[in-house]
Formats: structure tokens, sequence, C-alpha cells
């Protein structure tokens, strides 16, 4: 076996992780490469959907994703300005559907750790960090990768196939010149950890969205780093309002007055500021050089899907680059990766994040009285609340996706 028989993956987050092991799992040598020297802590995702637990299984890590995480089988939407549980809705409807109707509250980098000490057990699988993937090439056969090391030196990795998961200012995806089409929020969003237990003293079940058509909140518990659980609060920060003034004390504490008084002032574990996308990469394969994640499409986080959809690029691609290991015909098997990615990237992803930010801070009082209704209406009705959930949990992306020839 030469040194070119091998996966090449930029990126050791969630994705790249979990695509690396899934080859690793087929008997294919892969390489991860990622710039930092261990998984950042950054709290951002922390939700894993039903689908992504099904998925899990078949890799042997869903036993110790539940063991570590917070089982939530129900999600609510509120009305910030009267306080009122406007729907609920229950992934419970998905029991004959999924073998896991609920979602996993659960750290990004715990996720990222467990997959990792499975992977760190198969032979074919290698991490190399801290090193960081500064450009890419193909030639009919192969491709190469320079990487820079620790000690500042730059190393030629040379592999059959690239896989590019490193984020959304991916260097793979700029190197090989694809689009990244689509648009930035013009509020940045903060997210704030706090020890109040918003369930046992308000009403709240473990995932939560506001509305409000200025100061909207979403509510979500995660087990925290001593497992006693913390609530992060994600508030949206005006354009006009600075980032300094965005991550003080006294503009925290004052989102919380607004729409949380009880248990105010309080206790901040830490605070995460960041500007929010909705972008999607033109292709998904050039030659021999694939992209998956963030790197392939940005969402704005209400609903959990982001993540989630990209460990389905990655297990899509994984298993697509098996089948050409063992002597299918590439072309027709990554072009339908690039179409069945893609597209329901589109059309799920995008289009229900969308969707989700705008129902949360809706202005018009018309249309915002409109949307509630129809939550509740959706909620009430049975064969409408499924299909919503259903969606929601990204097992209608996954078997649409599965239909795209």
């Amino acid at each position: 076996m030469t040194q070119t028989d091998r996966v090449l993956i930029a990126g050791g987050g969630p994705i790249g992780t979990v695509t690396g092991l899934r080859l690793a799992r087929h008997g294919i040598p892969v390489t991860v490469f990622d710039r930092l020297s261990k998984p950042a802590q950054d709290h951002r995702a922390a939700t894993l959907q039903p689908s992504t637990l099904d998925l899990f299984e078949g890799l042997g890590l869903t036993g110790e994703i539940l063991r570590q995480g917070l089982r939530s089988p129900v999600f609510q939407w509120r009305d910030r300005m009267t306080q009122e549980v406007v729907a609920e809705f229950d992934y419970r409807v998905l029991s004959n559907e999924s073998m896991h109707p609920y979602v996993i509250q659960l750290e990004q980098h715990r996720t990222v750790h467990v997959a990792l000490a499975a992977a760190e057990k198969v032979a074919e699988f290698t991490m190399v960090r801290p090193a960081e993937v500064v450009s890419v090439r193909q030639e009919a056969d192969f491709v190469e990768a320079e990487v820079r090391m620790e000690d500042g030196s730059v190393e030629a990795h040379c592999g059959r196939y690239l896989i590019g998961c490193d984020g959304g200012r991916s260097i793979v995806r700029k190197a090989i010149r694809v689009s990244f089409e689509g648009f930035t929020w013009p509020e940045r969003f903060n997210i704030i950890g706090v020890p109040f237990d918003f369930e046992a003293g308000m009403g709240f079940r473990l995932r939560n969205y506001c509305a409000h058509p200025d100061r909207w909140v979403s509510l979500m518990k995660v087990p925290g780093e001593d497992f006693r659980g913390l609530w992060r609060c994600l508030f949206p920060a005006k354009p006009e309002e600075s980032d300094e003034e965005v991550m003080s004390d006294g503009w925290i504490q004052a989102r919380f007055a607004e729409c949380l008084p009880a248990g105010a002032p309080y206790e901040i574990v830490h605070r995460n500021m960041y500007a929010v996308h909705q972008r999607v990469a033109g292709r998904f394969r050039v030659g021999r050089i694939l992209l998956a994640g963030d790197a392939a499409h940005l969402n704005n986080p209400i609903g959990g899907m982001g993540m989630n959809s990209g460990f389905q690029d990655g297990l899509n691609l994984a298993d697509k680059l098996a089948q050409i290991w063992r002597g299918a015909e590439p072309d027709a098997l990554l072009d339908r990766y690039d179409r069945q990615r893609r597209l329901t990237a589109i059309e799920y992803v995008q289009a229900q994040s969308i969707a989700n930010k705008r129902t949360l801070e809706e202005r018009d009082p018309e249309k915002r009285r409109h949307n509630l209704d129809d939550l509740r209406r959706v909620a009430g009705d049975p064969k409408q609340h499924h299909e919503f959930v259903r969606r929601s949990s990204l097992i209608a992306m996954l078997r649409s996706a599965e239909a795209i020839e």
C-alpha cells in the first residue's frame, strides 16, 4: 500500500472525525489534519437529531452519546411578548421511523471526543494535529495537500481523494475556486451560558424558541463541564451595538431582565459572539476533491440542523468512497453525492433554518400573528405535527437525499 493509497481530510472537527472513522471502518486508510491541538470548545452546536443518532448506531457511537447527553423528546415555541407556550412538538411521533425519537443535547466537543476515541482504535485512522492544510492540488490520479506543521515546516501529503471539512472559511473550497453563495445576517449571535435552571422554575423544555419582534431568544440545556447542567441562551445583537457592548455584563444582564426576570442577575459561565451566515457552495465536488459540513454549507443555528446535516454529508460520502475503493466507477457516485447533498442542503437546512429565524423575529403584527397561529395549527394536527417533526429531525432530508439518483 503506497502513501497515495488513502483519503486525506482537512479539518478534524465533528464532521472530519466522524467521516474519517467511517472510512477507516471500511478499511480505507485515512489521514485527518486539524490545525488545533485538541477539539475546540467554542459553545456552538450541541444538538444531535434522531437521524444522527440512528446513523451513529452503525459506528457504535450512540451508546456513549446517550450516556453523556441530555435526552429531549419535546421542544417548545413561545411568544415572548405574552409568555405563552404557542406550540410543543414531540419527537416521539417518530417512534416508527427512528430508533431514537428524541434529541440528545451534548456539547460539540464531547461528541468529537466520543468519535475520536472510537477512531483511534482503528488502525486505518490517523489524526495529525496541530497541522493545517494550507494548499491543495490534484492530478488525474491523485491529490496533494501541503500541510503546515507545528514547527512551521510544510509537508506534502498525497492521497486518492481529499475531503474539505475545514469550516466556513475553508481553504480547500477556496483552492478549488468554488463559490459560496448566500448572505450574512446583519445581527450577530451571542450565546451565554448560565447555570440557572429554567426548566425547573419556569416551565421550559430542554429546547425552546421564544419569538419577539425585537429581542427574541432561544434556550437550550446542555450537560456542562461538570454534568450538572448549563443553559445556553442565544440572544441576537443589533447591528448598531458594538462588540464590546454586546459582550459586556450590562448588555447580557439587560437581555435576561427583559424576558427572563426570575433569578436575575444571572451567573455567567461563558459568552461567545459570532457572525451568522446562510451559504451553500456552488459545487460539493471538483474532481478528486470534495466538500462536507460547514465547508459546503452554513446556516443559522436555530433548529440544530447544521452539524447534523454535515454528519449526513460525511457518512454519505464515506460510503460512496468505499464502493469506489472496491472497484465502482467514481464519477457517477461522486456526482451523485454532489446532487444528493447540495440539493437537500438548500431544500431542507437553508429553507428551514431561515424560516425558523424569521418566525422568531417577525416585526409585522399581522404576519407575526399568522406565523404563530400557523405553529399552533401544525402542532394540533397529528399529520402536520408528524411531518413538521420529521423535517426538523432531518429524517425527511436523509430520505429525500437517498432518493436522488
